[in-house]
């Protein structure tokens, strides 16, 4: 029987650990090496790049006249573009000591909750809300992608947690559409100030004739391997060599979500000074500014570009916080679930297999489309989170859109609710002048009181130009 001496079984063993200890912090250098969360793509050699249909969309600037067909491919070249990025976070690296774990997810709920924490700060966007059905397909959708993580929202479990503020009530599923002040501090009159934003965003909507218009889903991506989100594009009319109407995603007219956006933009930004009204944005309502007269400020035909992200020119919180504007790409978006990256869970996680649910999801609902007709302007003290401002607002008002008229030749005026109807005031103004109607300018009167003395029985339009012209109600 031979013994081995000690120096040699000292120098054994640590030849070992050496050797587990080398294995061990490859393996954990290549774990984070996938987990590089903000790493971009190494920009392809010129000899290995291949032929691009996108990529002269890539700089395309969405303005006030862009068309769907033209707004559209800026999207898809920005979904694109996200969904193959996406790729690149497939690992969510485990917090190996459950007390560390803890501390990360108490600190993660404080952030989530740090404005409504302070309890005297607000922020007021405007949300389209999501239909029944859309909002059941858009829950069915995430629950399938979120299968394999078999998530809990206890936050004392070691596996995978997401909070509850962080996934996306069926009732309270939106899209975004502006963001008129971000967060700020409320002060004596704050209500008041709502009421005149409100205001001023219902003017908008009505005299700029934003009729209701559809959205289509394009796709279903885990952004950043953190937040699950529903992406959108708008459909529209286009005729064929033989006289049809299509109504799909290249449609020959402006793009209703670009021009929506840019006219709440100017609505909030730009003073109407024939009225002695001033711009309803924190800057100027802060910064001392002289009031707007008439012969210092006018209302420009069409808004003025917005300022990229990161340029240094000052620029409004709407015009940089509200989606699709700061980058001119036109994002339009829905917000499904949000990961804690930081505290997932204390196993290591692979996001291969949600990329590959999302895809399936996508190819499973792309094609639906939801209607667009009222518009919710809410202020929020983020009761729900940082992403649903619907939990007990503070100010809660719905715009519906506008009607569309259709005037027959014979002067009858009728409403209709037909998207494929697309038959404006503004196309009907060739018929003929209505009777005893009041004609003005697009610009004139925009902030006035309606020109209707009397009071509308059923607060429409078409109803008091019934009455005028003694028409029988329409069935």
């Amino acid at each position: 029987m031979f013994l081995v001496a000690p120096k040699a079984l000292a120098a054994s063993v640590a030849a070992t650990a050496s050797v587990l200890l080398t294995l061990y912090i490859l393996h954990d250098r290549r774990r984070r090496e996938r987990a590089k969360w903000v790493e971009k793509e190494k920009q392809e050699k010129e000899d290995e790049t291949l032929p691009s249909i996108i990529e002269h969309f890539r700089e395309f600037q969405l303005d006030y006249g862009s068309t769907i067909s033209e707004a559209n491919k800026r999207r898809t070249t920005k979904y694109y573009e996200m969904a193959r990025d996406a790729h690149m976070y497939d690992l969510v690296v485990g917090v190996r000591s459950y007390p560390r774990l803890r501390n990360r997810r108490e600190d993660e709920l404080k952030r989530i909750m740090k404005y409504h924490r302070k309890g005297n700060m607000s922020h007021r966007t405007v949300i389209v809300m999501c239909d029944t059905y859309t909002s059941q397909m858009l829950c069915e959708a995430r629950q399938h992608i979120f299968e394999p993580l078999n998530y809990l929202t206890d936050k004392t479990t070691s596996n995978v947690w997401i909070p509850d503020f962080s996934i996306m009530p069926e009732k309270d599923m939106h899209v975004t559409v502006a963001i008129p002040w971000w967060w700020h501090t409320i002060r004596p009159g704050n209500r008041q100030l709502s009421e005149e934003l409100v205001a001023r965003f219902r003017q908008a909507v009505v005299l700029e004739f934003h009729h209701a218009f559809q959205i289509e889903l394009e796709r279903i991506v885990l952004l950043g391997g953190k937040a699950l989100v529903a992406l959108w594009r708008c459909i529209g009319e286009r005729k064929t060599e033989d006289g049809s109407t299509i109504y799909d995603r290249h449609g020959e007219g402006g793009d209703p979500f670009v021009k929506l956006r840019r006219d709440i933009v100017r609505c909030f930004t730009t003073g109407a000074s024939d009225f002695g009204k001033e711009p309803l944005t924190y800057s100027h309502r802060h910064s001392g500014l002289p009031k707007l007269t008439r012969e210092h400020a006018a209302i420009p035909e069409s808004p003025p570009p917005m300022p990229k992200r990161e340029s240094n020119e000052r620029a409004n919180t709407i015009e940089l916080k509200t989606p699709g504007l700061g980058d001119h790409d036109g994002f339009i978006h829905t917000t499904l679930a949000r990961l804690p990256l930081d505290c997932l869970s204390m196993k290591d996680v692979e996001l291969g297999p949600i990329h590959r649910l999302c895809r399936e999801a996508t190819a499973t609902y792309c094609g639906h489309r939801m209607v667009v007709s009222k518009f919710r302007f809410l202020e929020t003290t983020a009761a729900g989170g940082e992403s649903n401002p619907c939990v007990d607002p503070i100010f809660d008002e719905t715009i519906e859109a506008p009607p569309r008229i259709e005037v027959a030749v014979h002067g009858a005026i009728s409403e209709t609710t037909d998207l494929h109807a697309a038959k404006n005031v503004e196309r009907s103004v060739t018929i003929g002048a209505l009777p005893e109607a009041n004609a003005r300018g697009s610009l004139d009167g925009l902030f006035d009181e309606p020109l209707f003395d009397e009071p509308l029985s059923d607060g429409t339009f078409a109803e008091k130009m019934r009455r005028d012209a003694n028409e029988k109600p329409l069935n």
